[in-house]
């Protein structure tokens, strides 16, 4: 008894070190790149050549100019790049938050970090 049970326990592990050879090959993932939409497009021109500060001091960022150029800026300075992608800005160092227009001189944005909205003032402009 104690034979067979040696027997089929080491059947059992050359079964799974085998099968996980398998397992351990990368299967290939096709991302496709996304495209932004009309309102995407619409949110980003909105928001262009403007300068908004937070009403929160706690906000991710407390001084945010959105450039025309489609590049920005933050009151820490470090220009880059943002675009609107699927209702989320998409910044360089920051993954897609949500963002929300109120009115024409407010918009809210979502942090998932922090599980909190921010609501934005337009205060200037970047032009």
């Amino acid at each position: 008894m104690k034979k067979a049970c040696v027997i089929f326990c080491s059947l059992f592990i050359i079964y799974s070190c085998n099968s996980n050879k398998e397992k351990d090959k990368p299967t290939p993932v096709h991302k496709e790149k996304a495209v932004q939409s009309a309102a995407d497009m619409e949110l980003q021109e909105w928001l262009k050549g403007k300068v908004w500060t937070a009403e929160n001091d706690m906000a991710p960022m407390s001084l945010l100019k959105l450039k025309p150029d489609g590049s920005y800026e933050l009151k820490t300075g470090n220009p880059d790049t943002w675009k609107i992608i699927e209702g989320k800005i998409e910044l360089a160092r920051l993954t897609g938050w949500p963002i929300e227009k109120l009115n024409d001189t407010t918009f809210r944005l979502y942090v998932k970090p922090t599980d909190k909205w921010y609501t934005y003032k337009q205060t200037g402009s970047s032009e």
